[in-house]
């Protein structure tokens, strides 16, 4: 089987294991942002209705995974402006996953930040989010990674990434966060 039919074959899985409410490939604009946003905030999106906190969880982490796309992708090649976003639910849970092109000189930095807020305990987080406000480090970008510690603290799960080599300099940053719902059995 070629890596063609296997990817195939993995996302057909993926898509019929799973109920996925949004899909999207391409460029992130701040008008696609926009109707992503307006359309999880007036139920577009199918949310139960005893499930208003985890709504807000949800939009809360797609707000931070679609600001990390539009901060965070540098890689100049036009063919590699295209970012992914998905929405999807499981039984017991929902989850945001968010994808984009990034240098390598990158990962290393996103690897051991993502590492060392998973290997936190929930009140060591938000000691550490409270620690950098009070620090108001703020990065040229405009984060102090405060947006994987928002996103570990709003889902309560460990944030899950994988780096796919696409070129000899850049890779494909894929962040996946799981978000509980507040009706699961």
């Amino acid at each position: 089987m070629n890596d063609d039919s296997e990817f195939i074959a993995h996302a057909y899985s993926l898509m019929s294991d799973q109920q996925i409410l949004l899909a999207y490939l391409g460029e992130v604009t701040p008008e696609l942002i926009n109707a992503i946003l307006k359309g999880v905030k007036n139920d577009n999106i199918a949310f139960q209705e005893q499930e208003l906190l985890t709504k807000k969880k949800v939009y809360n982490i797609i707000v931070e995974s679609l600001e990390n796309i539009t901060r965070h992708s540098e890689v100049e090649e036009k063919q590699l402006h295209l970012s992914l976003f998905l929405l999807g639910k499981t039984d017991k849970d929902y989850f945001v996953v968010s994808g984009n092109y990034i240098y390598n000189n990158q990962i290393d930095n996103l690897k051991k930040m993502i590492d060392q807020v998973n290997d936190l305990d929930k009140d060591s987080i938000k000691k550490v989010y409270r620690d950098i406000l009070a620090e108001g480090k703020i990065s040229v970008k405009g984060g102090a990674g405060l947006g994987i510690i928002d996103m570990a603290i709003k889902s309560g799960n460990k944030l899950e990434y994988k780096f796919v080599p696409v070129e000899e300099n850049i890779s494909f940053y894929i962040l996946k966060t799981q978000i509980s719902s507040a009706t699961a059995v």
